[in-house]
């Protein structure tokens, strides 16, 4: 008989505070139990039972309910205890009882958390896949089995992967924006004035009087001006520039395998031809 680490105490059953997940593979339970046991659950809230390993405490000596359920699941209970009497400390109705049943016996394991962190307990039995019903088993049909008691169908979950997409922003490029500057010639044309000299002869008489003597005239000096031009460089705005970003919407495709589950049944033809000769009175091949 394997007896594990995972422990948890009769008194416990009692108790409200309990959530149990059935299993349909038992490693999976016990994957479920190492994650309890990373979020600090201790071995004494942590129940594991499947079909041939049971976790269980008694208390001075007494057997548990564990310990009932165990037996019974391994062969080893007495004829006259039947399952539903090993089951009656949980709580549960017949429908629940042959539903866990049935899943123990098909390779699964029952999880169970008691204490003051139930909720917490159940989000990660979930997570990782735990069945954490409370209701609705008596709508699975049930059928008898050899040991007298009514079970249910069996389920086959056919799982698979879907793609999930995920968006990251990266660096795609990277723009230098700056001024360059650059000589050119400009011509500009600017009207100027310059004052020439005029001379004008005006003819007189020969009898007009003459005023001083001849070459004691002093010179004329007559000022010519004009203007010329003259270059200045003043910084003026001719042109603004904005810079900036936008978003462009674009589409991606990406892709990668992906695995699912497909059902197979198998049939035994050993199983159908024995039947045949048990039907015909005879005995069954070795």
């Amino acid at each position: 008989m394997a007896v594990n680490d995972y422990t948890q105490p009769e008194s416990s059953y009692a108790t409200p505070k309990r959530v149990i997940a059935l299993f349909r593979d038992k490693e999976d339970a016990y994957r479920a139990v190492s994650r309890l046991e990373k979020a600090r659950f201790t071995s004494a809230d942590i129940g594991v039972m499947s079909a041939g390993e049971t976790s269980t405490a008694t208390s001075e000596g007494k057997e548990s309910i564990w310990d009932k359920l165990k037996n019974f699941f391994t062969g080893e209970s007495n004829e006259n205890v039947n399952y539903r009497d090993t089951v009656s400390g949980m709580n549960w109705d017949q429908n629940r009882s042959d539903y866990y049943y049935r899943g123990i016996s098909e390779g699964g394991a029952l999880v169970s958390v008691s204490g003051t962190r139930v909720e917490e307990a159940r989000s990660i039995l979930a997570d990782a896949g735990g069945d954490l019903r409370e209701s609705g088993f008596e709508a699975i049909p049930r059928a008898t089995n050899t040991v007298g008691i009514e079970e249910p169908d069996q389920t086959i979950q056919l799982r698979g992967e879907i793609l999930r997409t995920f968006k990251e922003r990266i660096q795609r490029g990277e723009v230098r924006v700056r001024k360059d500057v650059v000589t050119e010639t400009q011509t500009v044309e600017v009207p100027v004035t310059r004052e020439e000299l005029v001379i004008e002869r005006v003819p007189t008489s020969e009898q007009q009087n003459v005023t001083g003597e001849i070459g004691t005239d002093p010179e004329i000096r007559v000022p010519l001006s004009e203007e010329r031009a003259r270059v200045e460089k003043q910084p003026v705005v001719k042109e603004e520039v904005r810079v900036g970003k936008r978003a462009v919407q674009d589409t991606e495709r990406v892709s990668d395998q992906v695995r699912r589950e497909e059902l197979r049944v198998e049939k035994d033809t050993k199983l159908e031809e024995d039947a045949e000769r048990t039907r015909r009175g005879k005995k069954p091949a070795a």
